[in-house]
């Protein structure tokens, strides 16, 4: 095992999670359950408007400015445009914030979107509000960015750390740090999970990709997890704990830290994924050439799509009603979550140059539970689908510029 470091890790009460891509259930809010709040609606903050639905909006990334523009997806407007430099991709977002990296000037800008749902078991609140900028979270080489309830854990590469920020204040338009976690320099992720935070650690090398996991506590002691997956790259979060994609197949992270290795299916062939998306109980891996891998999180047994072509994008719904791929011909594919059969597919978008772009210039998708959202940079435009209904074209948004990477955010 290698040798780990860590330095002062927040105390934390962590209900549930959310994968880097997008949020997997829904959110606690600054106020939520204080004393006094049967003067305001559970979850109520100052400037909020209360409604009686899900506010759903939209965040759409410019592959050319850089630049995000949030659309209420009710009203169909843009609420607000953040600007960015062609540098600046959309490095996460969860239920209600996004997270826009920009690895050359090495900040990470945190935006509130402005619409949020509270969970309260028995019923929900529904919450808009001014979408706006945060401010920037500095450090070298900005990464990975993953959002649970209470924290969000900033990976920066070339420091070798998370800096992990309290997400309850974000509400409130502050950016509080409450500390760090540090294995070391090397491209790597943190994620918090059950009062902890489970990370990668560096091999031998700081520019090998990470082979082994270790779990800090809140006293910020760390100690190895049991288990080696080589070259991880790419982590989600269902609701059975966390899956990270590696060269041999997904290595899965349960409660009680206990790690085990589902190899990729027999179909992938020699092929490995370097993403993972997460929806409740399942995970979608996307290979390197063609195709797509299903993971059932709860028995470990994998469904498989047999699609020609490299799947460029691709999301679960957060209930795991439809599992949507996009591949580099610009064809979308609805696929059954339970067989990974193709139940409909549709040529959709234009080819778009994305060389010398980096990640997440092309086009993508985003699942809600019941909508499809994909972009298309090169006509400028967003299109909703509807999977339930053979991937009919719902609306179609003229954005403009060159949208990119997307976010559905308000769940």
């Amino acid at each position: 095992m290698k040798t780990t470091t860590a330095v002062s890790v927040p105390s934390a009460a962590m209900i549930a999670l959310l994968a880097l891509t997008g949020c997997q259930g829904q959110q606690p809010v600054s106020g939520a359950g204080e004393a006094g709040a049967s003067a305001s609606p559970h979850g109520y903050v100052e400037g909020a408007q209360e409604a009686d639905a899900p506010q759903l909006r939209l965040a759409v990334s410019d592959a050319k400015t850089g630049g995000v523009a949030v659309l209420d997806l009710l009203s169909e407007e843009v609420v607000t445009e953040i600007a960015g430099s062609p540098t600046t991709k959309l490095s996460g977002a969860d239920s209600r914030y996004l997270y826009l990296g920009d690895g050359e000037a090495g900040t990470v800008t945190a935006v509130d979107a402005g619409a949020w749902t509270v969970d309260h078991g028995d019923h929900k609140h529904y919450y808009t509000a001014e979408a706006k900028s945060l401010g920037q979270i500095d450090g070298a080489e900005p990464a990975h960015v993953v959002s649970g309830p209470t924290e969000v854990a900033f990976f920066f590469d070339g420091e070798g750390r998370a800096k992990v920020y309290d997400r309850t204040a974000f509400g409130d338009g502050e950016l509080t740090q409450l500390g760090t976690v540090a294995p070391g320099p090397h491209h790597g992720v943190t994620v918090p999970f059950e009062d902890h935070f489970v990370s990668t650690v560096p091999g031998d090398r700081a520019e090998d990709l990470p082979s082994e996991l270790t779990v800090f506590d809140e006293q910020g002691q760390a100690t190895p997890i049991d288990g080696e997956c080589p070259e991880i790259h790419g982590a989600g979060v269902t609701r059975d704990g966390l899956a990270f994609a590696c060269a041999e197949g997904v290595i899965s992270v349960d409660e009680d830290f206990h790690a085990e290795v589902a190899p990729y299916p027999e179909e992938a062939g020699d092929e490995r994924a370097w993403s993972i998306e997460a929806g409740r109980d399942l995970a979608a891996a996307p290979f390197e050439e063609q195709g797509i891998g299903i993971l059932d999180a709860r028995s470990g047994e994998w469904s498989f799509a047999d699609i020609d072509a490299e799947v460029v994008s691709a999301g679960i719904a957060p209930d795991d009603s439809a599992v949507i791929a996009l591949d580099g011909d610009g064809t979308v594919y609805s696929l059954d979550p339970d067989t990974g059969a193709v139940l409909e597919k549709k040529k959709l978008v234009e080819p778009f140059d994305t060389e010398g772009e980096g990640h997440g210039a092309g086009p993508s998708v985003a699942v809600d539970s019941e909508r499809t959202y994909v972009s298309d940079p090169a006509s400028g435009t967003v299109h909703e689908l509807d999977p339930a209904d053979g991937l009919r074209q719902a609306r179609s948004f003229d954005i403009g510029g060159a949208p990119a990477a997307l976010a559905v955010t308000g769940r």
